[in-house]
């Protein structure tokens, strides 16, 4: 990592600042070009999830996400990027009530899919990511042999494979639409930031805003909530609400066979008891 830093630093003159926290995989770091612009300088760990990153936000060119300022040619995990000010997360914004922040999430994403997808998409394709997903909660489930539901699992591992086939639409999903990936910004009131892009049904993306906008099976109704907040999001982005629930349960399914690889039974349960009550929705 010393030794990135100080290529980049030297390859586009940079004047590091603070190191910016949050990130898992990556060094991220405050910086100012030699004209005097605020930047940011991301050196992500490789990982398949982020090969990806500098082209999708080449792709949506500053329309709902950071700028891509400049990238090493060869090196798809060296990037520098424009800076949001204040930078405040939208999972931080408790001053904001649930609804007023789903708002703002739904809106986000539908700014990055109106892009479409490039006639020469470098990007996977979720129908193929979700495949190999699916075989891997089945293969967990048979090996590791963990108490969850099976039949939510057989019902989340079909999803998988048959959401991506049936999507109205495609578009280049940003993958990991969670509120920690929405940050306030002065250019646009809020910019997305960290894209996992993958070619596919722009409802796969809403799961997590859903779940971690705040937590609604904290809540006395959960159900209702879940209900309510969908139908929210599915009215701000033109999407079916049966499908958002659909692709909810699909990828809390995923989640919690994740969960089990690693060993986290309590976090696995917890999902996959999400994905059983979302399941009641569907029709």
């Amino acid at each position: 990592m010393p030794a990135l830093l100080t290529a980049a630093v030297e390859r586009w003159g940079l004047r590091p600042g603070a190191v910016i926290e949050g990130g898992s995989v990556s060094h991220v770091r405050a910086v100012t070009t030699a004209d005097g612009t605020p930047a940011v300088l991301k050196l992500s760990f490789p990982h398949r999830e982020a090969r990806d990153e500098a082209a999708a936000l080449a792709w949506w060119d500053g329309h709902g996400a950071v700028r891509l300022l400049a990238r090493v040619p060869d090196d798809p995990f060296v990037l520098l990027l424009e800076r949001c000010e204040p930078g405040t997360r939208l999972g931080d914004r408790t001053d904001l009530g649930a609804a007023e922040r789903l708002t703002i999430g739904a809106d986000a994403a539908a700014r990055l899919w109106a892009a479409g997808v490039p006639d020469d998409s470098p990007f996977e394709r979720l129908v193929d990511v979700c495949d190999e997903w699916a075989l891997l909660a089945e293969e967990r489930m048979r090996t590791l042999a963990p108490p969850l539901d099976p039949g939510v699992v057989r019902q989340g591992v079909a999803l998988l494979r048959d959401l991506p086939r049936s999507a109205p639409r495609e578009v280049v999903v940003h993958g990991d639409h969670n509120p920690g990936n929405v940050l306030a910004a002065e250019r646009e009131p809020w910019l997305v930031i960290d894209p996992k892009p993958m070619t596919g049904d722009p409802a796969y993306d809403l799961c997590p805003l859903l779940m971690q906008v705040d937590d609604p099976f904290a809540l006395p109704d959960p159900v209702t909530a879940v209900v309510e907040r969908t139908a929210l999001v599915a009215d701000r982005t033109g999407l079916d609400a049966e499908r958002i629930h659909a692709w909810s349960v699909a990828r809390l399914v995923e989640s919690a066979l994740w969960y089990v690889s690693r060993g986290e039974l309590p976090e696995a349960q917890d999902n996959a008891a999400r994905a059983a009550r979302i399941a009641d929705l569907l029709g």
